[in-house]
C-alpha cells in the first residue's frame, strides 16, 4: 500500500541555488505539474519555483554568494541549508533529486543521493567545457540522467559515459521567434521610425558601475554622427532604478529606462552593447546585432587570464554564448561560417581565434572603439544580415529536439519506471 501511494503522489527534490536556475527550474516545475497535478515538488530555489508550486525549504538568496566576504557572511545559512537537503536525501521521502547547475553544492548531494538510493536527473550542466573538464568523471559516478540546453554538452557528456539529453533551451521555448521591431517599439511607447540602440549594462551595482559610463560616453560619440538616435536601457530590477538614472544623468545622453525586460527592449533595437551573461543570449533570441562588453577590476583580470585560465579554464573560453554555441558549430556551416562567407572575420582580440560577435574587453572597451562598432552595425548592411543569419541557424541549434525529449518527458520517464 506504501508503494502504491508513493507511485500515485511522487515527490521531487529540487536545488537551483540561484536565479539562473530558478528561471530555468520553474519552467520544468510548471510543465511537469501541468501534465501530473499530483507531483508534490519541494526544495531550495526562488520566487520563480515558488511560483510554480514548489514548497521552499529555503529561498536561494540565503546561500547565493557573489564575493568571498559574502560568503564567509553566509555560511551559516550554507551550512543550514545544506543540512536540510541532505536530511530529505536521506529521508525516504522522494523518488527523484533534481539538482539544477549550482555545481559546487549539488555535486556533493549528487553522492549522498545515490548513497540514499535516490535517482540523480541533473538538469542544466556545470560548464564543465569552460573550467574544471575533470569534473566529469565525478559527475558520471553519481549522476543517473543529465540533461543539457546545449547540444554540445549532450556530446561531451555522452562519450564520457554519462546518460544525456539535450532538451533545448528554456529561453527559447519562451521566445520561439523575434518579434516584429516596430511592434515592440509601439508597445514600449517609443518613436517607430527613429534609430534606436539598446545599453544593457548588467544586473550588479558594481557590473552597472564599471560599464554604464562607457556605455553613456560611446552613445554620446555615436549620436555625433547619427543624430537623433534614441537610445534605451532596460533596468534588472526597480532597486537600481536611482543608480542607473544618476550615471546617465552624469552621461550627458538622453537614455529612456524601461522596466520591461530585457528582451523586449533589445527586441526593439536596431543594435546595442550588452554585458556578459544571460543577457547576451537574450540578445541573440531578439535578432539584435551586438557586441558583448566586459571589464572587471586590474587585479581580477590580471589573476583570472595568468592564474585562473591555465590551471582550470579551457583555452578556448568566451563571454558571449553566441560565440561558446558558435565555437562548438564550427566546421558544421556554424554562424562562423556564415559571417566569414559574407566576407567578415571578428578575431577574438585576446586569442587571435575568429568569433561570430565581438567581445570587447578590459582596456580595449573604450567609447571610441564601442561606438565604432554601433556605427558598423548602422551602416554596414550585409555585416547585421550576416549576423541575423547566424542568429537563426543558433536558434535552431538551442530549439527543442526533433526527438521530443524534453526536460518534463525525461523526468516523468524516470519516476513511472
Amino acid at each position: 500500500m506504501r508503494r502504491i501511494a508513493t507511485m500515485a503522489t511522487p515527490s521531487i527534490l529540487v536545488l537551483a541555488g540561484e536565479a539562473s536556475g530558478d528561471y530555468h527550474a520553474a519552467a520544468l516545475v510548471a510543465n511537469l505539474r501541468g501534465r501530473r497535478p499530483q507531483i508534490v515538488v519541494s526544495g531550495i530555489g526562488g520566487d520563480r519555483l515558488r511560483a510554480a508550486g514548489m514548497d521552499l525549504l529555503h529561498h536561494y538568496k540565503e546561500i547565493n554568494t557573489i564575493a568571498l566576504s559574502e560568503g564567509f557572511g553566509k555560511v551559516r545559512n550554507i551550512i543550514e541549508a545544506y543540512l536540510t537537503m541532505k536530511r530529505e536525501l536521506r529521508s525516504g521521502r522522494h523518488q527523484l533529486f533534481i539538482p539544477v547547475d549550482f555545481p559546487d553544492v549539488n555535486i556533493r548531494l549528487c553522492k549522498i543521493a545515490k548513497d540514499a538510493g535516490v535517482p540523480v536527473c541533473y538538469y542544466i550542466s556545470p560548464q564543465i567545457w569552460a573550467w574544471r573538464r575533470g569534473r566529469i568523471h565525478k559527475i558520471a559516478r553519481r549522476v543517473d540522467r543529465m540533461m543539457t540546453i546545449f547540444p554540445f554538452e549532450e556530446r561531451l557528456y555522452r562519450d564520457a559515459g554519462v546518460s544525456a539529453d539535450f532538451v533545448g533551451h528554456t529561453m527559447v521555448r519562451e521566445y520561439p521567434s523575434a518579434p516584429d521591431r516596430v511592434t515592440v517599439r509601439r508597445e514600449l511607447g517609443i518613436d517607430p521610425g527613429r534609430p534606436t540602440v539598446a545599453l544593457v549594462p548588467g544586473s550588479r551595482p558594481a557590473e552597472i558601475r564599471r560599464m554604464l559610463p562607457v556605455m553613456c560616453e560611446a552613445a554620446r560619440i555615436f549620436n555625433r554622427f547619427h543624430p537623433g538616435t534614441q537610445f534605451i536601457l532596460p533596468l534588472a530590477g526597480a532597486h537600481l532604478r536611482g543608480l542607473v538614472t544618476r550615471i546617465v544623468a552624469e552621461g550627458s545622453v538622453d537614455v529612456g529606462i524601461f522596466e520591461s525586460g530585457s528582451f523586449k527592449v533589445m527586441a526593439a533595437a536596431d543594435c546595442g552593447l550588452v554585458t556578459s551573461g544571460t543577457a547576451t543570449l537574450e540578445a541573440l533570441l531578439a535578432g539584435m546585432p551586438h557586441a558583448v562588453v566586459y571589464k572587471v577590476d586590474a587585479f581580477t583580470w590580471w589573476f583570472g587570464l595568468k592564474v585562473l585560465k591555465p590551471l582550470v579554464m579551457s583555452k578556448d573560453i568566451h563571454l558571449a554564448i553566441a560565440n561558446v554555441i558558435a565555437i562548438e558549430e564550427e566546421g558544421r556551416n556554424g554562424p562562423i561560417e556564415v559571417m566569414s562567407d559574407a566576407g567578415f572575420t571578428i578575431p577574438c582580440q585576446e586569442c587571435g581565434r575568429p568569433l561570430f560577435v565581438p567581445e570587447i574587453l578590459q582596456d580595449r572597451a573604450t567609447a571610441d572603439y564601442l561606438a565604432e562598432w554601433l556605427v558598423r552595425f548602422r551602416t554596414e548592411d550585409p555585416l547585421t544580415a550576416a549576423m541575423a543569419r547566424g542568429f537563426e541557424r543558433i536558434r535552431t541549434l538551442l530549439s527543442p529536439p526533433s526527438s521530443g525529449k524534453t526536460a518534463e518527458s525525461i523526468v516523468l520517464e524516470i519516476l513511472e519506471n
